[in-house]
């Protein structure tokens, strides 16, 4: 059985060298991750597939996806591994429509792409640069860092879309499971969450095909609780994760979150997690 590793942040960058051996099992993630390889060779196992990798590569990995590197010359690698929380926190991502559209292969399955992922020796300059930029302000945060990181993380996504957009139209068909439907759906929302109108059941049951008055039996049948309660405590995440790590008040946040005012955030808040937000902000 592989191991699966876990972050406890939803974005980390790091950089390190295997001379020998890549030094981690076979494993899989809780998070996404791209891997650049900086400089050396050897073979990538990704599923069930093995592919050549060198100097220049770029790997896109799922929190479905199981791999290994095998190194045959001493190898660098850089990594960034983001959670799906961070395209929640970009909810003003101008391409998020766009970047959805044409990853949902990707995001909802297990990785159908075993080989590098980009497709022109433009956007490798790019995207490499964009890394080492990002590798720099994380290893050095300035004023601003997180800002100026997630800035860069945004372009790069930009650069890496049209890239998947390209290699996906390669990749054979998948046919969707009903837990791949049902992970489709619950991530649907999650993304759109701040988008009342897009997460109704009228909107969900249009963008998977489904019957309006069938979308919350099913959603009910496969994951124990209603549509509603699944928002809900998404919201509530989103709100733990804006209580730590952002600069925004409780009214700011409440509002962010679609809440009449702070007073019903705060009891929705206290339900949730047991505590008061002012008590989390302050810890």
């Amino acid at each position: 059985m592989s191991k699966r590793f876990y972050i406890t942040r939803d974005f980390d960058v790091f950089e390190f060298e295997a001379v020998h051996e890549w030094g981690y099992p076979r494993h899989k993630h809780h998070f996404f991750e791209l891997t650049f390889v900086i400089k050396g060779s050897g073979q990538h196992l990704l599923n069930e597939s093995m592919v050549d990798y060198k100097q220049g590569d770029l790997f896109f990995l799922t929190p479905k996806d199981e791999h290994e590197f095998i190194v045959a010359e001493p190898s660098t690698f850089g990594i960034i591994k983001f959670t799906e929380q961070l395209f929640i926190e970009k909810a003003s991502f101008a391409t998020s429509t766009y970047w959805r559209k044409h990853l949902e292969s990707v995001i909802f399955h297990s990785n159908i792409i075993a080989k590098s992922i980009i497709c022109n020796e433009q956007d490798r300059k790019q995207l490499f640069g964009l890394y080492a930029l990002i590798r720099d302000e994380f290893q050095m945060p300035q004023t601003y860092g997180r800002n100026v990181m997630t800035a860069l993380f945004e372009a790069l996504l930009i650069v890496l879309s049209r890239n998947l957009k390209a290699t996906l139209k390669e990749a054979p068909p998948e046919r969707m499971t009903d837990k791949d439907k049902v992970d489709a759906i619950l991530t649907y929302v999650r993304q759109n969450v701040l988008k009342k109108d897009l997460i109704n059941t009228k909107a969900i049951a249009s963008a998977f095909q489904m019957s309006p008055n069938y979308v919350g039996i099913y959603i009910k049948k496969h994951l124990g609780i209603s549509l509603q309660q699944y928002i809900m405590e998404t919201k509530m995440k989103m709100a733990e994760s804006l209580l730590k790590q952002s600069n925004l008040n409780i009214n700011e946040i409440a509002f962010k979150l679609g809440f009449v005012d702070a007073a019903h955030f705060s009891k929705a808040f206290q339900k949730y997690a047991g505590m008061n937000p002012s008590a989390l902000k302050q810890l």
